[in-house]
């Protein structure tokens, strides 16, 4: 049964535009990953997704379906205890608290529930903040980057969530950028790139994926190259931008870099001409 149904997708902020013409859908009863560089739009397309944001496109979910999410970085309030952070998330999806069941899954979690959740680490956090989706027992978990500051053990037990909410028929969408734990968890992978979801993988090698991938991402920089050396051919300044947004102002005859490796940037803004 399809859950949810994305077509034409798109959602500017300002003049930058993040999604363009997406199309994507998801059944019930799989895991899916999202995979994308850092600024590709996969919070956006949760946002989306959750009404937290508006949009160009249409957007169809299933009426019946409940819906929780585990954003990157999860808020809590400075003065709230666990324990009062998943009271607070049970009664706001309308359902009454289960002492037992909180016993049951902390004993899973072993998180201090009478210490504030700001003093929590960041793992902790994470921890917390799926456990209170997992006691509303949503239809859909959308986890975006779940992976991120835990450690090997938490990891490990939140593959194991992950999977027997599957067996109990819920669908999840996972982002992250650990293709081989996607790979392992999830029935199909999408790649979101230069705004549109560009393939959906089903039963492809993590080789195949991550060489298609690299490809993708390696012919966009090819082209900023070409454009690169045209601007250095004609004695032209340039205003660059990068992700998160830092700008710089050069000569086009010195390489701009990124990371260590040989592709150069190029996402340019605007340039224009001087004289020498």
């Amino acid at each position: 049964m399809e859950l949810i149904y994305i077509k034409d997708l798109s959602k500017t902020y300002g003049k930058t535009k993040v999604l363009d013409n997406l199309s994507v859908s998801y059944e019930s009863g799989k895991i899916y990953g999202l995979v994308g560089e850092n600024g590709a739009g996969k919070t956006t397309l949760f946002n989306c997704i959750m009404g937290v944001t508006d949009y160009d496109g249409e957007i169809r979910k299933s009426s019946q379906m409940t819906v929780g999410y585990m954003p990157a970085e999860s808020f809590f309030y400075s003065f709230i205890t666990g324990k009062e952070y998943l009271e607070f998330c049970i009664k706001a999806k309308g359902k009454k608290m289960d002492a037992k069941a909180i016993d049951s899954l902390n004993k899973i979690f072993q998180l201090p529930l009478e210490r504030f959740a700001s003093d929590y680490s960041t793992g902790m956090k994470k921890k917390l903040a799926l456990m209170s989706l997992l006691l509303q027992d949503n239809d859909l978990y959308i986890l975006d980057e779940p992976f991120n500051g835990v450690d090997l053990y938490g990891c490990i037990q939140l593959k194991r969530i992950i999977r027997d909410l599957k067996d109990k028929g819920k669908t999840i969408i996972i982002s992250s950028h650990l293709i081989n734990t996607l790979h392992e968890l999830c029935d199909e992978i999408d790649f979101l790139h230069s705004h549109r979801i560009r393939k959906r993988y089903i039963h492809a090698s993590i080789d195949e994926i991550e060489k298609e991938i690299l490809n993708m991402v390696e012919f966009k920089t090819n082209r900023g190259n070409v454009f690169l050396s045209y601007l250095n051919n004609h004695q032209i300044h340039a205003l660059f931008f990068t992700s998160p947004i830092l700008y710089y102002k050069t000569i086009l005859n010195t390489e701009i870099r990124i990371a260590n490796t040989n592709k150069v940037y190029f996402n340019f803004l605007f340039f224009y001409h001087t004289k020498r």
